[in-house]
């Protein structure tokens, strides 16, 4: 049978055709989405949290080679991975679409061993021996902190549920809790300063039963009481006398250690400048919160280390609108009288309830009259001069306002505000 030329390839360019109109639709029904909080990591000795939608899809199952647990009928899910061998895992989809067809996707996530964990007192970090009072060791609070994964835990994560302490010549205490109990506190009232104690067995909160690593035990060396050389404690705050840095502007920190002979400190885009001035920049740290490490010598040339907890927030720095006496509107034109506006001060100011935190300072000024002149200011104040020439306006005359800004090294967008000059009646 004779096919010509012209018919091969009308039916090869048909299959073709439906070959590629197939492929669309599987990319188009390619429509899951499969997330971990913040990153595709999920970690052993965890549930780790997993959100699971499957838009525009009658019914989907999900399957995978670990324990998958839903926990609402909102998509949430906890994967957990304590029996995964490998250094990835997937989650499996079958979803059937409102047409009947069926597709399958998997998503893999990378997995992870949460690093050796260390316990530490109260917020005291040491690799070495402790050195306290009594009246210290009474207070004493022992946590596990996991700050090295990629999104927040639970606070519980952090708890211990208990632990054993040693001391020479008595026999061990059994603690339940984190805490130094009443009853263990009548035994260790017995010790004399020069005395050592060791805190062990520190069981941590691990619900998923998984094999974790020992946790080291803690050796604490009781000293006399004396006010002139307790412990020194950091104190850190921004400016504005908060723990809270912002992603996006330079945050001014203020350190000290009062009452330590000396101290370092460092921090992940930490600073410090001329005159014991510290500056931090934020804008690379992904987690919501960061630590800054203190090697402090006391009074008495101890060594102490410890660590302050900064949090890391991001922040929308693109000012709202430009305001004169604190008056201003966004795509509008604002109304004031000729009088309003002499000697007016012209700010930059946002709209959210954390606008007293941005540091805008407008440099410049420039009114774009109706008659097409232009006034330049050099500040942020209307001057006499200027007033004259806004003097000689027209009523209901039109003018517009811009501009120039720094918000440390940031650019920001603003748009010009627009004044119409009307009657004071």
């Amino acid at each position: 049978m004779f096919v010509s030329n012209h018919a091969v390839m009308k039916q090869t360019f048909f299959f073709l055709a439906l070959f590629i109109t197939q492929l669309i639709v599987a990319q188009d029904n390619n429509i899951s989405a499969i997330s971990v909080e913040k990153a595709n990591i999920v970690y052993r000795g965890i549930q780790n949290p997993i959100k699971i939608a499957v838009p525009g899809a009658k019914s989907y199952k999900v399957t995978a080679l670990a324990g998958l647990t839903k926990k609402d009928s909102l998509g949430n899910y906890y994967l957990n991975v304590n029996g995964v061998q490998g250094k990835t895992v997937k989650i499996n989809i079958e979803a059937i679409l409102e047409n009947n067809s069926i597709i399958n996707e998997f998503k893999e996530f990378e997995v992870r061993d949460i690093s050796r964990r260390k316990a530490v007192m109260t917020n005291l970090y040491s690799n070495k021996i402790y050195e306290m009072t009594l009246e210290e060791l009474e207070k004493l609070q022992v946590k596990i902190p996991v700050d090295d994964i990629a999104y927040t835990l639970p606070s519980e994560y952090s708890k211990v549920m208990s632990f054993t302490i040693k001391a020479k010549g008595y026999e061990d205490i059994w603690v339940e809790g984190d805490s130094i109990t009443p009853k263990a506190y009548l035994v260790l009232k017995r010790l004399k300063p020069g005395n050592e104690i060791l805190i062990c067995h520190i069981r941590q909160y691990n619900p998923s039963q998984v094999h974790m690593a020992r946790i080291p035990s803690l050796r604490i060396k009781l000293i006399e009481k004396n006010d002139e050389y307790y412990t020194p404690i950091p104190e850190v705050s921004t400016k504005y006398g908060n723990t809270i840095v912002y992603r996006g502007i330079k945050d001014t920190l203020e350190i000290s250690v009062p009452n330590a002979k000396s101290f370092k400190v460092k921090g992940k885009g930490l600073k410090m400048l001329p005159d014991s001035i510290y500056v931090i920049d934020a804008g690379r740290i992904k987690k919501d919160k960061t630590y800054l490490e203190f090697e402090i010598i006391n009074q008495n040339d101890s060594i102490i280390h410890t660590k302050q907890l900064l949090y890391v927030k991001d922040r929308d720095i693109t000012p709202k609108k430009i305001t004169v006496n604190g008056k201003g509107c966004s795509n509008c034109i604002l109304k004031m009288t000729l009088q309003e506006l002499k000697d007016a001060v012209i700010d930059i100011t946002e709209d959210d309830e954390q606008s007293s935190l941005t540091q805008y300072q407008v440099l410049a000024c420039n009114i774009k009259l109706s008659d097409g002149n232009n006034i330049d200011l050099n500040n942020n104040t209307i001057t006499d001069t200027a007033f004259e020439q806004l003097s000689t306006l027209p009523e209901n005359s039109i003018i517009e306002l811009e501009v120039y800004h720094s918000l440390f090294r940031y650019p920001l967008n603003l748009s010009p505000l627009k004044i119409m000059i009307v009657s004071a009646n």
